[in-house]
């Protein structure tokens, strides 16, 4: 049995269909356990990923976390779309039941192109909290001045966690969660991400790339060399764990040269068909705001992956 973990809200069912019909689809072989954390889901929204489920074999259970864990808590660097539902992760050992020690947790701007088994099964010793990515960011110094901990621990990104739930109990890491930010709450940047990399920095495991391959990883930015991107070329042409970490690819604008395969699994959804850019309103602003780059007055924001 492999046991899935999301953190939604009402906002987020449909793109939590995409995540989860991909996962299916690829993974058809496998019995999987969704686990849903939610405060504010419709009946609707759960009949919605039940069938999803269901036509797969596959099951979804739901939990309504209790909002007192979170008392004091803040979003700060949201880019307008996280909620405070995105701190849900750091309790999923107090929230879920006991009997399951291991889960993946994933987020809900994800598409899985193959076999998950490989991750699932990594190995994890009884001081291994997590398996998880670099996250993009794991080169920026002045994290490590924040977060007060060693650049050498690297930083990781929480939307993809293999999670160790029987260290997470033996070691309260939900309570450690609370008592950290309310310690240093001025450290909490990128607030669970941040929050779980200053708890679990030297207890966790770097697993490859192909696991979480996120949005600045396309990008042309000066912090991947062109020998880096040559040297995952594969990877980064056929992720197994698609991360839309920035522009998400139901914005009318996106850029990402992968973004088809969102809208490949959105049509295996109620929602097929429906498209960001349909109405003429979006069609028009999509074109304004790609025309520099097309013309060449702006450089490119992603790399070209023909060209690797």
């Amino acid at each position: 049995m492999i046991h899935i973990a999301c953190n939604i809200d009402h906002n987020y069912v449909r793109h939590c269909a995409v995540t989860l019909v991909s996962l299916f689809v690829n993974n058809r072989k496998e019995d999987i356990t969704v686990h849903i954390i939610a405060r504010d889901l419709y009946d609707e929204d759960k009949k919605v990923l039940d069938e999803l489920a269901g036509k797969y074999g596959n099951t979804v259970c739901y939990y309504t976390p209790d909002e007192k864990m979170m008392e004091g808590f803040t979003i700060r660097a949201t880019h307008n779309r996280l909620s405070l539902a995105a701190y849900y992760r750091c309790f999923l050992s107090a929230i879920l039941p006991a009997n399951v020690d291991r889960v993946l947790y994933l987020d809900c701007d994800i598409v899985i192109t193959g076999h998950i088994a490989g991750l699932w099964q990594t190995p994890m010793d009884e001081n291994t909290a997590i398996a998880a990515i670099e996250d993009t960011g794991c080169r920026e110094k002045q994290r490590y001045d924040i977060l007060k901990y060693p650049e050498s621990d690297s930083y990781f990104n929480s939307g993809v966690m293999l999670i160790n739930l029987a260290y997470w109990r033996q070691h309260d890491i939900a309570q450690a969660c609370v008592d950290f930010y309310h310690k240093h709450p001025e450290r909490i940047i990128f607030n669970d991400q941040d929050l779980l990399n200053c708890v679990l920095h030297n207890h966790k495991k770097l697993v490859d790339l192909q696991w979480n391959v996120q949005d600045g990883f396309y990008r042309n930015v000066p912090a991947f060399s062109d020998e880096w991107r040559k040297t995952h070329a594969d990877i980064l042409k056929n992720p197994v764990i698609l991360h839309y970490t920035n522009r998400k690819p139901w914005n009318y604008d996106s850029q990402h040269p992968l973004r088809h395969l969102y809208f490949k699994y959105w049509d295996l959804t109620p929602w097929k068909g429906q498209r960001p850019w349909s109405s003429l309103t979006n069609r028009l602003k999509r074109f304004f705001r790609l025309l520099p780059f097309h013309i060449g007055a702006r450089k490119a924001k992603y790399i070209q992956l023909e060209s690797l």
